[in-house]
């Protein structure tokens, strides 16, 4: 089973970085607590990157509160509910946007392809945005033997606050526009007329459901515990229509069952603004006591 495993995980992982070419990290740092029986709380940081590690993504910080509803005599099968809060400092990367009519011409390229080229564009600048996020969540586990299996439906409410940001726009001189007269500078030994101006976007609201299964195995005489999940995101204001899956392989292991560490492997596959698409390293320590 152990060999299995371990040849399962290296195919899926060679299978995964031969597909994917933006690569990122999703690590997390957190403390857990029992307060009563069956109840426990857990405050976690977060720090993600993106963009083949370049670049970051987001941090933040959330409080979670777990409490037991039902376990059988036997131990093997259990109901628990969650909530969660979350405070999310989200970074958006510069990109630009072409503003003449050649075809062809594609958004978000480098500044100096429409530069070399005399073409006009818009360049926003990099900002961030702050996020509110609820979370409320009930799981069901059943042990089978050495394998276990649950499956949790969470609801995920995320209130985006408003943002506001430098947007830089270029326009070459063909001769034919007063661009001066249009409140644009001329840039230094260049046929080119820049405007500096400030945009933005207003505060939102969106609500997810987050179903997602998962097994986790128990081997014999050996501290690594492998797992496997997959979770599909559905929106509320389209019908519950599916936005973005990803699927998460990896290993749990713990020393004298407080020092808890993760390690795995995540793909998505859909980017939205919540987050980019691609292949992610997952690391995690949580202290438990």
């Amino acid at each position: 089973m152990r060999k299995f495993l371990l040849t399962a995980g290296a195919f899926l992982f060679s299978v995964c970085l031969s597909a994917q070419t933006n690569w990122g990290l999703r690590s997390g740092i957190g403390v857990e607590k029992k307060i009563t029986k069956g109840l426990d709380a857990g405050v976690e940081a977060k720090y993600y990157q993106t963009d083949n590690f370049r670049n970051t993504d987001r941090w933040s910080i959330g409080l979670s509160l777990g409490k037991r509803l039902y376990r059988n005599k036997a131990k093997t099968f259990n109901v628990k509910a969650g909530l969660g809060y979350k405070y999310m400092n989200v970074y958006h990367d510069w990109s630009t946007k072409y503003k003449d009519d050649a075809e062809g011409v594609e958004n978000r390229l480098e500044p100096e392809f429409y530069i070399n080229n005399n073409y006009d564009f818009n360049l926003k600048n990099g900002y961030t945005d702050t996020r509110h996020r609820v979370t409320a969540s009930v799981q069901a586990a059943m042990e089978f033997g050495r394998l276990k299996v649950s499956i949790r439906e969470a609801y995920q409410f995320t209130h985006t606050d408003s943002a506001s940001y430098a947007v830089d726009k270029y326009r070459h001189d063909d001769g034919q526009t007063n661009w001066a007269g249009k409140g644009y500078s001329n840039i230094a030994g260049t046929d080119y007329y820049l405007k500096n101006d400030l945009s933005g976007k207003a505060a939102s609201d969106k609500g997810v459901i987050r179903s997602k299964i998962s097994m986790d195995y128990d081997i014999p005489h050996w501290k690594y515990d492998p797992f496997v999940s997959y979770e599909i995101f559905s929106g509320i204001d389209n019908g519950l229509k599916t936005e973005k899956s990803r699927i998460t392989a990896g290993v749990e292991f713990s020393f004298n069952k407080m020092h808890n560490f993760e390690v795995a492997y995540m793909w998505q596959n859909q980017h939205d603004d919540e987050e980019p698409a691609g292949s992610f390293i997952c690391l995690s320590y949580k202290f438990d006591f």
